[in-house]
């Protein structure tokens, strides 16, 4: 998906997956990289017409405080415009306490006291199932590839 940015507004991309330009065929490269950039593809399309129109009403709603410090033949660059905005969110009250809980929530985890079973569960249900499936399918095919982990 394109990234746009057009007279200092972001362009959303139609938010549907299209297939990767030029991707190999099913039996051209091995699944596991076929998948995983399909994956990426994917994740690509999620921000593009999820993350970043959200990010973008951000800016404009806080437009002069952004663009203030973004060179005039730049206001058009999604990178410049991003990492403005950026430098004004790390200096908000939400994102310093994030840090701090960020920091909390790996200290958790570093201790085994986190218990994710209320965090991103939509996510972790399709992750397990997409580990599972693939695990699977390499399985039944070990006879023929051998086993993958080794």
């Amino acid at each position: 998906m394109p990234i746009v940015k057009k007279l200092c507004e972001y362009c959303p991309p139609p938010h549907h997956k299209h297939p990767i330009p030029g991707r190999p065929r099913d039996w051209e490269m091995h699944p596991s990289w076929i998948a995983g950039m399909e994956a990426l593809n994917a994740y690509n399309d999620w921000v593009s017409s999820f993350v970043l129109p959200i990010a973008f009403q951000w800016i404009e709603e806080h437009k002069p405080e952004v663009y203030a410090s973004v060179p005039e033949n730049l206001k058009d660059d999604v990178g410049v415009v991003i990492a403005a905005a950026f430098r004004l969110v790390k200096e908000l009250p939400v994102y310093k306490s994030g840090l701090e809980k960020s920091a909390a929530y790996e200290a958790e985890v570093a201790s085994g006291t986190f218990d994710p079973s209320t965090t991103n569960p939509v996510w972790t249900g399709i992750t397990k199932k997409v580990r599972t499936e693939t695990e699977e399918a390499f399985a039944e095919q070990s006879s023929l590839l051998g086993d993958v982990r080794e």
